[in-house]
């Protein structure tokens, strides 16, 4: 009896991996004048499909231009642009944006193959013919939906701060809580975690020069800078959720001096530096052994945080 039980609860097991490997979405890949996008390749990444209508529409371009400005401000986001229109008529919409400035690039979607594929609603009436509504589709780093708006009309469409508050929502570390983060404060105090890892240098950020991540926020010097951690944060995020790499070794979780860093195989180490000393050198005089010791402190205190295994 026990046995049979044992078989019948593997089968449904099996049937849930099945029908999960049903519900996730194939590979596709969208062209435009300036490269191919393959939803394969953006793996690990968020991924907001804007479907935008097949005619002139000063709503489209309003919102490509207004989600292509503020993006850098959400970082491991990907925004795809999607317009079913001829080749030609994309040409001469591409222009009007640029003549705008704004750099964005546009992918066909040939006889709206992909809206259908992600049965994007086919019956809204605009200017005389008959088209798909408006709409953002989200993807989780896994490539499946998670989210999704279909604006009621072309003035209905999800503004840049909804997808923020949604994929806050969605991506906001477990660990948020064990992280170094004053209430309403950025990250590190404040510095520029790219100028650690580009340039060995601590740099304060700009306060109008800032990307959220996880549900913490971070500062930079330049838009160069910002824009590198949109593209790639887990490069850039301190380990230890930026407490003191010698006290988590430890177990404590101590304030840091942002000035006061190392960088060992691709990960930033930020320390201590006061009037009790200065941590990093103590760091120093054991490194691979502290490291090994901060990281399995780290893990109780955080479990799966990736600052550990990047």
């Amino acid at each position: 009896m026990r046995n049979r039980l044992r078989l019948i609860g593997l089968l449904g097991l099996f049937t849930l991996l099945a029908s999960a490997q049903a519900q996730m979405p194939g590979d596709f890949k969208l062209d435009s004048d300036r490269g191919t996008f393959r939803l394969s390749e953006a793996r690990g990444r968020f991924v907001a499909l804007h479907f935008l209508l097949k005619t002139e529409c000063p709503y489209c371009q309003q919102h490509v231009a207004d989600i292509t400005r503020r993006a850098p401000e959400l970082a491991g986001v990907t925004h795809i642009f999607i317009k079913p229109d001829a080749e030609s008529d994309l040409k001469a919409w591409r222009e009007k944006l640029a003549a705008a400035g704004v750099s964005a690039q546009i992918y066909r979607d040939p006889d709206a193959t992909l809206a259908n594929q992600f049965k994007i609603p086919a019956d809204y009436a605009f200017h005389g013919t008959t088209m798909h509504y408006p709409a953002t589709v989200l993807l989780g780093p896994g490539g499946r939906e998670v989210f999704r708006h279909v604006g009621k009309d072309n003035t209905d469409r999800l503004s840049f701060d909804q997808l923020a508050q949604k994929v806050t929502e969605l991506n906001r570390s477990p660990s948020l809580d064990q992280y170094n983060l004053a209430a309403g404060q950025p990250a590190i105090n404040g510095f520029d975690p790219v100028s650690y890892v580009e340039s060995s240098t601590a740099t304060e950020g700009r306060q109008d020069m800032f990307s959220a991540y996880r549900g913490a926020l971070y500062r930079f010097a330049s838009a160069e800078n910002r824009a590198k951690f949109a593209a790639n944060p887990e490069k850039y995020v301190p380990a230890y959720g930026g407490w003191c790499a010698t006290a988590m070794a430890e177990g404590r979780k101590v304030e840091i001096d942002p000035r006061n860093f190392k960088m060992t195989g691709g990960r930033l180490f930020l320390f201590y530096k006061g009037w009790r000393g200065n941590a990093l050198a103590d760091w120093n005089k054991d490194e691979a052994n502290l490291t090994k010791r901060a990281d399995e402190q780290w893990n109780k205190l955080a479990p799966g945080d990736r600052s550990v295994t990047k």
